[in-house]
């Protein structure tokens, strides 16, 4: 977690001085305050999800530049892109509802966004207002079962090694059904910006 914190405020302090910013204007930009950034970028805590949100879209950038991944308007669309992911690795993003864990973040704006998942709600009550976004979701069940709700749809049970793919601007939400939490791999072609938005949403709602 050390490592995280100083990834993060080293990120933070590159793009502020770069772009020729005080901690004040940066704390006007972004609604956190000077003291929460400064301790930031001195490795001295780090910031929630939402937080992470709410600075990227302050500073108007994409929130994985917070990371060190560069944007895409700052490198050349070159083909042949390539990158990996190690077992166990990966940007770790926790909620109510899910454990993520978004795979191959080294390339940024990506046609298609890689998470392993990890679904804790159990029953519609628990997990809240259905979930959408733009594009479309394939998701693949590793462990468990889990019921798919969708809003047009019955429910629909699926256990490990079925699959199922739908347009996920219809409300949705996974719901695990077995003694261990479900275990999915998902994939989204939606933008990691719009991702990051609808998660933010979520730990809005339930916390």
């Amino acid at each position: 977690m050390s490592d995280q914190k100083a990834v993060l405020g080293d990120y933070l302090k590159d793009i502020r001085l770069r772009n020729h910013w005080t901690l004040s204007q940066v704390s006007t930009m972004t609604g956190l305050a000077v003291s929460t950034l400064s301790k930031v970028e001195n490795n001295q805590m780090s910031l929630t999800y939402d937080r992470l949100v709410q600075l990227a879209h302050g500073l108007k950038i994409d929130i994985v530049e917070l990371f060190g991944t560069s944007s895409e308007s700052d490198t050349p669309n070159l083909l042949g892109r390539r990158t990996f992911t190690l077992a166990g690795q990966g940007r770790s993003i926790k909620t109510k509802n899910y454990d993520y864990l978004y795979l191959c973040t080294e390339i940024s704006k990506k046609s298609m966004v890689p998470i392993f998942a990890v679904a804790h709600a159990r029953t519609l009550e628990e997990f809240g207002p259905l979930i959408r976004h733009t594009g479309e979701e394939y998701f693949y069940v590793l462990e468990g079962e889990l019921d798919l709700h969708t809003e047009h749809y019955a429910p629909l049970r699926l256990k490990k090694g079925d699959s199922a793919y739908f347009d996920a601007t219809t409300g949705h939400a996974y719901l695990s059904v077995s003694e261990e939490p479900a275990q999915i791999l998902c994939v989204c072609s939606t933008s990691e910006s719009e991702l990051a938005a609808s998660i933010h949403k979520e730990t809005n709602i339930r916390d």
